[in-house]
């Protein structure tokens, strides 16, 4: 099957490497994403007070694609200022890591902020302010064991003032979730806020939809953020539906493989085992391909893809979580009717039928095994004795 092949020919006579790395670093540019990054630019260049950027979305929707579009964005757009400061970072970043208990550790985290924030071949040093962090000889940053959380943080503070990035990213921040017992939920956004405000650093927190727990856990923290929701593409929606197929089509068309895979014809099977995540997509049919390539095969066929799709309980298990974050990213969005009400304003009827309109699953109990509320009168199902 002839195609227009959009992937150099003299890739099909490289390596194996070669060719995985091509479709590693290809970008499927596709509207969500676009929107997504557009939206960024502007909150990281006109900022105001609104320092702290939630980026949610459901997992494998390609928001790790979207935080490297950004550093790139930030990378390029910074090079005249670096060469009058050359202590700057355009963007840094940290992923918010679990440890072995489970929990997230708030020390273990500043430390590996601090090292994101190291730039060994700038030759300029930070004077961190705390005895027991300081550079060696080769400019690395040295952390002594002994140095405590409250130090550390002084350091980061003057780290982020002298190194000035344009966002702070902080990716899996649904991780900063996981606290030990003991520590309220909303200690350590807060503490991010009060750093970006004292730091005037942007701080971008990207994870799952478990970051809407944040959304109303104190004014302050509300009136400094703003939420940036990366959604997936959803197959009752016509516009959706052939927006996927296209993204369907694009990645077949940049297979470096002598023939084309037919995916378009099975895009309903490429929507049901990726939940119409393009980054989930991709991850499977970039693991397709190197099956393809180690066997010698023309092109990527179905048993490919069935050797590496997700399975159905893998996919049903994650189609929960990601209909329970849009559940509640949609309920969130459809209180504009009792703000209204409590402000005093006139209230639009109908506005209530949203969640049920979109979400109707999640109202009659199907999805998650909701239990119904008792009405009041209504006693419990039970049997009652005959009378004579």
């Amino acid at each position: 099957m002839s195609y227009p092949q959009q992937f150099p020919p003299s890739l099909l006579t490289q390596s194996p490497e070669e060719r995985l790395a091509y479709f590693d670093n290809y970008t499927m540019a596709h509207p969500r994403l676009s929107e997504a990054v557009n939206l960024l630019k502007l909150l990281v260049n006109q900022s105001g007070e609104s320092r702290v950027i939630f980026i949610y979305g459901p997992t494998g929707v390609g928001k790790t694609t979207l935080r490297l579009l950004m550093e790139k964005w930030l990378i390029e757009s910074t090079l005249e200022e670096l060469k009058t400061d050359p202590g700057r970072l355009p963007v840094a970043s940290v992923e918010a890591v679990i440890q072995k208990s489970g929990l997230f550790n708030s020390k273990d985290h500043i430390k590996r902020c601090l090292f994101a924030l190291n730039e060994p071949l700038i030759d300029q040093k930070i004077d961190y302010g705390t005895r027991g962090i300081y550079r060696n000889e080769n400019g690395q940053v040295i952390i002594e064991s002994k140095v405590i959380e409250t130090d550390l943080a002084w350091a980061l503070e003057q780290a982020l003032k002298h190194r000035k990035p344009k966002i702070f990213f902080i990716d899996e921040a649904h991780h900063l979730l996981m606290l030990a017992s003991g520590r309220k939920l909303t200690d350590l956004p807060e503490a991010i806020k009060s750093l970006a405000n004292r730091t005037e650093v942007v701080h971008g927190l990207v994870g799952t939809y478990e970051l809407l727990t944040l959304h109303d856990v104190g004014d302050q923290l509300s009136r400094r953020s703003v939420y940036v929701h990366f959604p997936r593409y959803r197959a009752d929606i016509k516009e959706d539906r052939e927006i996927f197929q296209s993204i369907v089509w694009g990645f077949q068309l940049h297979l470096p493989l002598p023939e084309a895979p037919d995916l378009l014809s099975n895009w309903d099977y490429c929507y049901e085992r990726s939940l119409g995540c393009v980054g989930i997509l991709k991850n499977w049919l970039r693991n397709a391909l190197a099956d393809a390539i180690a066997e010698g095969a023309a092109t990527v066929g179905k048993k490919h893809l069935e050797r590496r799709a997700l399975g159905v309980a893998q996919c049903r298990n994650i189609l929960k979580k990601i209909l329970e974050g849009e559940y509640n990213h949609a309920q969130i969005e459809a209180e504009v009717e009792q703000l209204r009400a409590e402000l005093g304003l006139s209230v639009t009827p109908g506005q209530s039928n949203l969640n049920s309109q979109l979400f109707p699953s999640f109202h009659s109990g199907n999805n998650l095994n909701r239990k119904r509320p008792k009405q009041v009168g209504q006693p419990k199902p039970k049997r009652h004795p005959c009378r004579s």
